[in-house]
């Protein structure tokens, strides 16, 4: 369709938590075997989408996740820090900041799909930004034990999974549209891989929404 335009998020696949490395320090954890399966999995849906262009942020499992990516589309991997993992440093608000830098610059090229290989935080940023929707932390405060579950889009962005978010004219639209096996949405030290979050009410997750394009208020356009 003339004036519309796709990208593709990929959250990295389980990382090896047993190399101990903290992952919002670089380089961060590495892909484990099980994230290598992940990412194998969602290849058949990008070679299907046709992308152009391939981002990834600069941590070790995100770089790792993309090379899978890479090799199999035949793309270079562009690497960029505005799509970097959550510092402890920061707030979300920085999170928000730079998500949405990165988006803004895209939106004002020409590619009509890319692929972006990034973390939960991030990822989510940039769902939200695309759809005018409030933002919220992917953790509780600083209390990274307790997640968010109850924000208004309800995403699950799982390791290795695939959302994307159609640009139109008028219309802003994201959807899932792939979750690996396993499906890990979270990983703690006593708990180990967490399949699926706990809904605190009986909304269940979003799999589409669709919102109006007020990208042209702010001098963006679907070209």
């Amino acid at each position: 369709m003339k004036h519309m335009r796709r990208l593709l998020l990929v959250r990295h696949g389980l990382p090896d938590y047993s190399a101990r490395k903290a992952g919002d320090e670089p380089p961060g954890p590495p892909l484990s075997y099980v994230g290598m399966q992940q990412i194998r999995q969602v290849l058949p849906c990008l070679r299907e989408l046709s992308p152009v262009a391939l981002y990834s942020s600069p941590l070790a499992r995100t770089r790792e996740s993309a090379a899978l990516a890479a090799e199999a589309l035949g793309l270079p991997v562009r690497i960029d820090s505005d799509l970097k993992e959550w510092h402890r440093t920061e707030q979300i608000y920085h999170v928000n900041q730079r998500s949405a830098r990165w988006l803004g610059h895209w939106l004002s090229g020409d590619q009509r799909t890319a692929v972006i290989f990034g973390h939960a935080s991030p990822l989510l940023s940039i769902l939200r930004t695309a759809l005018y929707l409030p933002h919220a932390g992917w953790w509780i405060g600083t209390r990274r034990e307790r997640l968010a579950l109850n924000t208004c889009d309800r995403f699950e962005v799982s390791m290795g999974s695939l959302f994307e978010i159609v640009f139109e004219p008028d219309f802003v639209t994201a959807r899932c549209l792939h979750h690996p096996r396993p499906r890990v949405v979270h990983y703690t030290r006593r708990r180990g891989p967490v399949q699926s979050f706990s809904r605190p009410t009986m909304v269940g997750e979003n799999r589409e929404v669709r919102r109006p394009n007020f990208g042209p208020l702010i001098g963006y356009r679907a070209r």
